[in-house]
């Protein structure tokens, strides 16, 4: 059986817009639970925003969270999967790309849904104990490439 990334992708994904700024990016993740939004206009998305951009743009300049806009402190261009793609290729893709989330897009390239380590776990082991869609090794082995530390050569702080 085929399974497609629409048959496990969290359908209606929490975003924000371009132009909305770090201090209300951040109460959107944390009324949401969520550490990534997709920073999206007129229904594409443009960039993603993670926690950890959210903390390196506000460490790293010397302003208020209010004055910097998500699309200022975005990841992109964004690799991002649709949602009648196998689940195998958005697996590869995810491995390559190394990120734990991707947005899922439409035949128009709008966002529909999103989907993360989280989603994948659920589709190899239900929480109702229904049948597995995924299996354990192709999930283990896709964590694993995202999770591989880059070799980068680490600079003391005050260096």
């Amino acid at each position: 059986m085929r399974i497609l990334v629409e048959d496990i992708m969290t359908r209606t994904p929490k975003y924000c817009a371009p132009e909305t700024n770090l201090a209300a990016v951040t109460e959107l993740m944390w009324i949401h639970d969520c550490g990534v939004l997709p920073v999206v206009a007129e229904g594409h998305v443009l960039g993603m925003i993670t926690d950890r951009d959210v903390a390196i743009a506000l460490g790293t300049r010397d302003v208020p969270a209010h004055d910097v806009t998500a699309i200022e402190a975005a990841t992109a261009p964004v690799v991002y999967c649709r949602d009648n793609d196998d689940i195998h290729a958005a697996l590869h893709l995810m491995g390559e790309a190394r990120v734990r989330r991707l947005p899922v897009v439409n035949a128009n390239d709008e966002l529909v849904g999103m989907i993360g380590i989280n989603d994948l776990i659920l589709a190899a082991h239900p929480l109702e104990g229904g049948k597995p869609e995924l299996d354990d090794e192709q999930v283990i082995e896709i964590m694993r490439r995202i999770c591989a530390h880059e070799s980068k050569q680490v600079m003391a702080v005050g260096a």
